[in-house]
Order: C-alpha cells, then structure tokens, then sequence
C-alpha cells in the first residue's frame, strides 16, 4: 500500500516537472495569470508556442486556431483520423479541402462543436469574439446553460435572450470565467483568455467537481479586447496593447505601412500624395512603395491604396511591379496595415476588375469602412483596373 501511494505522488510529481517544463517554453508566459493554463494545454500537445518560442497570451486567435486547439484536447483520434482520410468536400464553402485545419473543422462539427455562418460559410480567418470563444467552449465539453434570464458577472458581459446567453450561463455557473477585468460582448478574446476557459473545463473533467474552485490567478493587469463603443458586433473591433514586449507580427515601425501575407509583401511604405490632383503628383509615391487616397483606418470611409502592376522599361524603382499579383488575393485573406501607432487588421471580402473611368467603387456607399488595394490591370495594360475590397475586423495599440 506504502509503495502504490509512492507511486501515486511520484506520477503526480513527474507531471508537475513535466508542466513546468512546458512553460518554460514560453518566457513571456512565466509570471502571468495564464502560466497553469499555459502549461496544462502544452502538456496535451493542444498548444505551441510560436517560431520564438513565446506563447504570446496577450494576442487574439482566430476561429481556427481556437478549434485546433478545442479539437485536439476532446477529439484527438478524429482529427487524426480526418487527417488520413480528407473529405472530398469541405463543410463550408469557405475551406479548401486541403487547409491545414480542415481535419480539425470536421472532427469538431462532427462533435457539436461548432456551427457556420448562415451563408455556409466557417470563416476560419475570423477572429474568435468573447461570446463565440465561450460557447465553442461550453459546447465542446457537453455543458448546457441554465433556463431564464442571462446571470450576472463581473467578470464577463452577458444579454438575455441572446443565441449566446446559455453557454454564457453555463460559464458562469460553473466559475469558468477568471476573476480579473471584464470581457465584453463582440470583444476578441486574447490566447490566453480562452486557454484559460478550457485549463478550467479540463479541470471539472478531471475533477469530477461542478464547478471549478480554484486558485484564482492573483491580481494583475490584465489586457481586456474589447469592441469599439458603438460597434454593437459590428465594425472596427478596438483591442488594448499587448503586455508583451513582442511587436504584433506584421506590424510596423513605420507611420504608415501595408502587409500582404498572401503576396508575401511585408512592410510596404504607403505615402499620400503632396499633390493629389495631378498625374505627376499622384505617381510621386510610387517610387518609394505605394500611394494613398481618401480616407484613413479607422476613418470609417472608403481607403484607396495604389500600386504599380507595370510601368515603363526606363523606370527602375523597385515598385514598378508591386501590385502584379494582386489577383492572387483570396477572400477571407488578411491585409495589415500599421498607421499613426495602430495596427489595423482587414479582411478581404471581393475582387473585381472594371473599366478604367468606373468609379463607383470609390463612392460613398455607407456600408462603413472599406479598404480598396487599386492596380492597372491586366499588367502591362492600362485599360482597366483591378480593385480589392477588404473590411477592417481589428485595431490593435502599438504604442
């Protein structure tokens, strides 16, 4: 009997060092409310740090990343077995069978995890708001909420009668929300915030127990994403500075600067004309990157960014060319634009060629914000023009 108790603590030893290793992969993870969490996910191989090393729990996670993550903790087999069996057509129509996150999509629809859009569409580049993270979350372990009006907490903003409102209950009953701040509707949830929820799920399983009791992080600052005041799940959503001394990837020094992932353009200077009224004055900033008309981000208006796709065998500048592959653009990609101190996010939602005299794209049509990426198209031709349409979906603080 001594020796099985030996045993016991021994394992339970063994596990302890083992998370404590996990998190020290994560040297921005140590010391803050999210370090168990952090530890516990690693340890099941539902979370990794990124190619640095740091598991960056101030930074929000798209719908993908998060049910990759729910995925591997509750349907590991089916992920793997999705993995070596691929569907031969995807769920939603916005996923290409090959994705890396296809076999987590299915495995987790399979399991009532997850739901689309209405327009079938997963929209996995989406950032996870507060009130889908907790009911991807709640469902993804069975829970239900309670009947009646939306309980109250201090700690997580709720509504009645909401699609939302029983997986928000249910968050709150069984304690799954951490003591510190308030995350508030169509707010986006950061990393460590959600991996939080599920340290917390993962120990009522474990546990057996009904609700979760413990230890509540001590008291620290605590960075809250939250929607813009106004927004009402809708717009431009507003996210504090990451504690992290890590710039936001894709972010940069530069006051006004354009990434493209996708193209692989990164840190491209956008520089608006002196003298926008004229050709000569127009094309001044395209020898040093790209121009920019109209609005600005976070303006709420139409934002025009213009690019060369071709230019003249005289000129050499190193931007003749920078808008070529602009076509190679999918929907649902991410455009990061950096302007006065802020990292704006967008979302590509169309793309179109017109006529070079249309101009209809650039009117006021308020809709709200609309990025538009402009180019000559095809290449080598001026006769029409090639437009990008993307819609902001979040601002994050530099400074």
């Amino acid at each position: 009997m001594y020796k099985t108790i030996q045993v016991f603590f021994g394992f339970f030893a063994i596990l302890a060092m083992a998370r404590i290793a996990y998190a020290q992969q994560f040297p921005d993870v140590r010391g803050t409310p999210y370090e168990q969490a952090f530890a516990y996910l690693s340890s099941k191989g539902a979370v990794n740090g990124y190619s640095d090393g740091y598991g960056l729990p101030d930074y929000y996670l798209n719908r993908a990343e998060a049910l990759k993550v729910v995925a591997a903790l509750k349907v590991p087999s089916r992920v793997q077995y999705f993995r070596e069996n691929p569907v031969p057509m995807p769920l939603f129509s916005d996923i290409s069978a090959g994705a890396w996150y296809s076999p987590y999509v299915e495995a987790g629809f399979e399991a009532s995890m997850l739901t689309g859009y209405p327009d079938r569409t997963f929209r996995p580049a989406r950032y996870l708001t507060v009130e889908e993270a907790v009911t991807m979350a709640v469902r993804a372990y069975g829970l239900s909420g309670g009947a009646g009006g939306a309980l109250l907490s201090s700690y997580i903003q709720n509504r009645d009668g909401e699609w939302f409102t029983p997986y928000i209950n249910s968050a709150v009953s069984k304690n799954l929300i951490m003591h510190q701040g308030r995350l508030e509707l169509g707010g986006i949830i950061t990393r460590g915030r959600f991996f939080d929820i599920l340290y917390r799920l993962e120990n009522l399983k474990n546990s057996s127990s009904a609700v979760y009791a413990g230890p509540e992080p001590a008291i620290t600052s605590v960075s809250l994403l939250a929607a813009s005041p106004g927004s009402a799940g809708g717009g431009v959503i507003s996210v504090a500075q990451p504690q992290s001394s890590v710039m936001p990837q894709f972010a940069s020094e530069k006051y006004f600067a354009i990434s493209m992932p996708t193209l692989g353009v990164n840190d491209l200077t956008v520089t608006h004309p002196a003298d926008p009224f004229t050709p000569d004055g127009v094309l001044i900033p395209l020898k040093i990157g790209v121009g920019h008309l109209f609005g600005y981000p976070g303006g709420g208006g139409k934002i025009l960014i213009y690019g060369h796709s071709s230019s003249y065998p005289w000129d050499v500048s190193n931007y003749t060319k920078i808008f070529r592959q602009v076509n190679k653009l999918n929907v649902a990609d991410r455009v990061y634009v950096t302007y006065d101190g802020k990292l704006y996010t967008y979302e590509v939602t169309e793309k179109v060629v017109v006529d070079a005299n249309d101009t209809s794209h650039y009117q006021d049509d308020g809709r709200g914000e609309d990025l538009i990426l402009y180019t000559c198209w095809p290449p080598d031709s001026i006769k029409q023009r090639y437009l990008v349409h993307a819609v902001p979906v979040s601002v994050v603080a530099l400074r």
